[in-house]
């Protein structure tokens, strides 16, 4: 935990640890997002949408200003600020603790695994998580675990990547070789489904796709690098690095539209409640 100094967060974390411990996965991740922390933001177009969508879910009421919010997956804290403006008080979490530091903004901040959660039961009044949950290992125990948290009346404001992401990248990969070059995404049903079983209240859900346009395929695969996204949350991913032939070979196969190579994200949206007591 680093600048987590206010009693009142303190007595919402169930461990001190300054970054607890992740799976070999976990931990190709967390290099990954350390990696792109300095240019995460300049990158980050399409998360940036998906996070004013998400921030038009917020319910108003009398009630928000005194409530305690987590910004999960926070980044840089690119969202936080926002959030500020609207909670109490906004405690920034992520997986990368480079991520976290690359940031002027005063906030609390947690270096912690989201599928490892360090906080109390019934602790937290409002869960943000724009563009980080598709990195969880098991999302449907992550849904648990958040509910647990969550104060009854407590809301969860989530953006999540489903299936059909990035297809444009797997197509130009398909040239090369039968591996896997891009994360595993659950379908839009398993986060629905997911999130139901964990007792969630549905107030709003979505899909809509995002889509970031290039001027080469070579700069829309680099953008993927640019923001951390090469990690997968499971091991299927080709060994070693592309030659130059072999880059030549996948960017030739690229499909573009009137020129442009597309990147694109389909993404669920949800305004989710903890049932009252």
């Amino acid at each position: 935990m680093i600048n987590a100094q206010a009693a009142n967060t303190n007595s919402r974390i169930k461990s001190p640890l300054a970054c607890l411990a992740v799976n070999s996965l976990k931990q190709v991740t967390q290099r990954r997002f350390s990696t792109a922390a300095n240019q995460y933001v300049t990158h980050a177009h399409v998360q940036k949408q998906a996070a004013i969508d998400l921030i038009k879910l917020i319910e108003l009421d009398a009630s928000t200003k005194h409530k305690h919010c987590v910004d999960l997956g926070a980044g840089p804290l690119v969202n936080t600020e926002e959030l500020q403006g609207i909670y109490k008080q906004v405690i920034a979490m992520d997986l990368s603790l480079t991520m976290l530091k690359n940031s002027a903004v005063t906030a609390p901040r947690i270096c912690a695994d989201m599928d490892n959660l360090p906080f109390q039961q019934n602790s937290i009044d409002v869960v943000f998580s724009n563009f980080a949950m598709q990195w969880s290992a098991n999302f449907e125990m992550l849904m648990h675990s958040l509910y647990s948290a969550l104060k009854p009346g407590g809301q969860a404001y989530i953006s999540t990547v489903v299936e059909g992401s990035l297809h444009e990248i797997k197509t130009a990969f398909a040239a090369l070789d039968s591996h896997s070059h891009i994360n595993n995404f659950l379908s839009s049903d398993n986060i629905n489904q997911s999130v139901k079983k964990a007792g969630f209240i549905v107030n709003n859900a979505a899909e809509v796709i995002y889509t970031d346009e290039f001027t080469s395929p070579l700069k829309a695969i680099s953008s993927i690098k640019a923001i951390g996204a090469t990690s997968q949350n499971k091991a299927t991913q080709r060994p070693g690095l592309l030659t130059k032939s072999a880059l030549q070979k996948v960017c030739a196969a690229y499909p573009l539209i009137n020129n442009q190579a597309h990147v694109s994200y389909h993404v669920v949206l949800l305004s989710l409640e903890k049932a009252k007591i």
